[in-house]
């Protein structure tokens, strides 16, 4: 019997959509890739301040996984970006932390949570103000074996 030409396609879809799947894995494992090690390389640094914090996951096994919403300043333009990244303590709005910034879009960034920095505001005799930041030093006691 003859097998209509839809049929043959979809035999044909159905014994090689791995492939395609592949293909797309293989592209956006790519992509992401390309995208780290170009901000690696070509990035600037610059401070960032978290404004909003929102649990999106809550389980037993898992613990909470937020979304920190932060704003910084690059070519004097507010840019806003989010991450998902792991930051500990509870009470995070208005700390202040590196972001490393793309040169060639501004829209690839990362947040580097290692580092908590302090704002500090000077004005001058003209009236303009500049904002100085410095290292947060660790301020928990030492207990044991310091």
């Amino acid at each position: 019997m003859k097998q209509s030409k839809s049929s043959k396609t979809w035999n044909y879809y159905k014994n090689n959509s791995w492939k395609l799947g592949v293909l797309i894995l293989s592209v956006v494992i790519f992509y992401f890739i390309v995208q780290k090690i170009e901000l690696k390389i070509n990035s600037i640094e610059t401070y960032g301040k978290i404004y909003e914090k929102k649990r999106i996951v809550s389980g037993k096994r898992v613990g909470p996984l937020f979304k920190y919403k932060f704003w910084f300043i690059y070519e004097g333009k507010k840019h806003f970006g989010e991450s998902t990244k792991t930051l500990e303590g509870e009470n995070n709005i208005g700390k202040v932390f590196k972001v490393r910034i793309s040169i060639n879009e501004p829209e690839n960034y990362e947040i580097l949570f290692d580092q908590e920095y302090i704002e500090k505001y000077i004005v001058d005799k003209n009236g303009n103000k500049k904002t100085l930041y410095f290292k947060k030093l660790n301020t928990t006691p030492c207990i044991k074996n310091c």
